[in-house]
């Protein structure tokens, strides 16, 4: 992989990170993150003859995935039960004004969103995979 390649995944990466920052509506908290890890991905398998680089590519993409659909679906939930309201302020105006914070539908987005971050951010319950990861990433010098 040339060096320009390189540098392009490491920027689309830092907007990623940039746009998180910004975010105040449901599709931005979830797209700006995904773009990041997206190229994460992609960095992860920068050595593509390595087949340990290969398996750890593998893994980590299959476990985003896994982790996005989690954090999708309850982004949904949050969606449905605020009203079909998409901006962060709107959903939590919509759910005080309605009353729904204590309704099991919020505690089931809040359990799915948890569950879903906590995949991309391999705390204690979730980190199976990430030292497959390590391992398999190599460092070029």
């Amino acid at each position: 992989m040339a060096i320009a390649e390189f540098l392009l995944f490491v920027l689309t990466a830092t907007l990623g990170g940039m746009f998180l920052c910004g975010a105040d509506d449901l599709i931005t908290v979830f797209v700006a993150p995904e773009c990041f890890n997206l190229c994460s991905y992609l960095l992860s398998g920068y050595t593509k003859k390595d087949v340990r680089s290969n398996e750890a590519t593998t893994k980590y993409l299959l476990m985003g995935g896994a982790s996005s659909s989690i954090l999708v679906h309850g982004f949904s939930w949050l969606y449905g039960s605020s009203g079909g309201e998409i901006e962060l302020q709107e959903i939590v105006n919509g759910l005080i004004n309605t009353q729904m914070y204590n309704s099991p539908g919020i505690s089931i987005a809040l359990i799915f969103i948890t569950v879903g971050i906590g995949f991309k951010l391999s705390p204690a319950p979730s980190h199976q995979w990430t030292p497959d990861v390590y391992e398999g990433v190599r460092f070029v010098r």
